[in-house]
């Protein structure tokens, strides 16, 4: 008996540990869809931006606000390179990915930015 409530005990301990959370997504994030079927658009280039915040003890994460500081960094890697939002530009193949632990969240985000002729 003493083994089983030791053996159960042992599970429940290791079974409520989190290391870390991984989600992601890869979807439209814009309500406008566009069917690309037809060679009018040119892809300018693929890009990504980072952003990592710690996690203090009583304070509410605001994971839109790490996704968009995410997006920043996405532009700004992309105008560093010369290409920027402008005229019939947009971007497509936005992915997020989001890995939370205890100390901090860090969202990434990649996409590519094609240009409509």
């Amino acid at each position: 008996m003493k083994k089983i409530i030791l053996s159960l005990s042992i599970l429940a301990l290791f079974s409520s540990c989190r290391s870390s959370l991984h989600s992601g997504g890869y979807n439209q994030l814009n309500q406008t869809q566009t069917v690309l079927t037809s060679n009018n658009f040119t892809v300018l280039g693929s890009f990504t931006g980072s952003a990592t915040t710690k996690i203090i003890t009583g304070n509410i994460t605001n994971k839109e606000g790490i996704i968009s500081q995410a997006k920043a960094k996405l532009l700004e890697n992309a105008k560093a390179a010369g290409v920027s939002l402008t005229g019939s530009r947009t971007l497509v193949n936005v992915s997020i990915d989001i890995i939370e632990t205890k100390k901090r969240i860090n969202a990434t985000m990649s996409a590519e930015i094609i240009e409509f002729r």
